[in-house]
């Protein structure tokens, strides 16, 4: 599998591998840990990342050995601006997605992985208690005002976007990209919702002009 990663990523690119394809890769392995809603460690990601692409990640001279130094670069480059702040973090809190983090996964991570694996690997059954619970909040956001303004063409306000997101007066900013964060990993396979949910987003981040056309 690492091979068919690889040879992805250089068919995307036919330099060598850059920082960047590192971080996507970093970042798919924080996503597979969980990262979506939990903090996760600098060396549980480290070691996933290898078992994705061992080339990229290995010393040059002993290449059964994880290079650190590289993993903890593209993580600290994915919360970069220019990169678009997909993860927020560091290596004494751990690390996780944020919103943005979320939808990169959800619209631009399948390449990385050529087809042979879906991002989200995670085996639902149709009882299990991810599945009840995203089935419970799709019915909540399909009865809120802002889908209903969603699909309606009107514009929501951040009253709508607040109840939305479970979000009141006393929600601290960390605490809004957790709650956001949350809600889109759970829907990170549903192309609709999503894009819904960044639009709503967009509130959260810039007041009463955010969503504004």
């Amino acid at each position: 599998m690492s091979r068919r990663i690889v040879a992805a990523m250089e068919n995307e690119s036919k330099k060598a591998f850059t920082a960047v394809s590192q971080m996507q890769v970093v970042l798919l392995a924080v996503h597979l840990l969980g990262g979506d809603s939990r903090s996760v460690d600098t060396e549980d990601v480290a070691i996933q990342a290898y078992k994705l692409a061992p080339e990229m990640f290995a010393w040059r001279k002993y290449r059964e050995q994880i290079n650190l130094e590289l993993v903890r670069v593209a993580l600290s480059d994915a919360k970069k601006e220019k990169y678009g702040k997909l993860l927020v973090g560091s290596g004494r809190k751990g690390w996780s997605l944020t919103p943005a983090g979320i939808t990169w996964i959800s619209d631009s991570a399948a390449w990385l992985l050529d087809g042979e694996l879906h991002v989200d690997v995670t085996r639902r059954s149709a009882g299990s208690v991810d599945v009840v619970r995203k089935q419970q909040e799709r019915r909540r956001l399909e009865q809120s005002e802002a889908w209903k303004k969603w699909t309606s063409d009107m514009t929501m306000s951040l009253t709508d976007v607040n109840w939305l997101f479970r979000i009141d007066s006393f929600t601290s900013d960390a605490q809004k990209v957790r709650k956001v964060s949350r809600l889109m990993a759970l829907f990170s396979d549903d192309s609709d919702v999503m894009e819904f949910l960044a639009h709503a987003q967009t509130w959260l981040d810039n007041g009463e002009e955010g969503g504004s056309d």
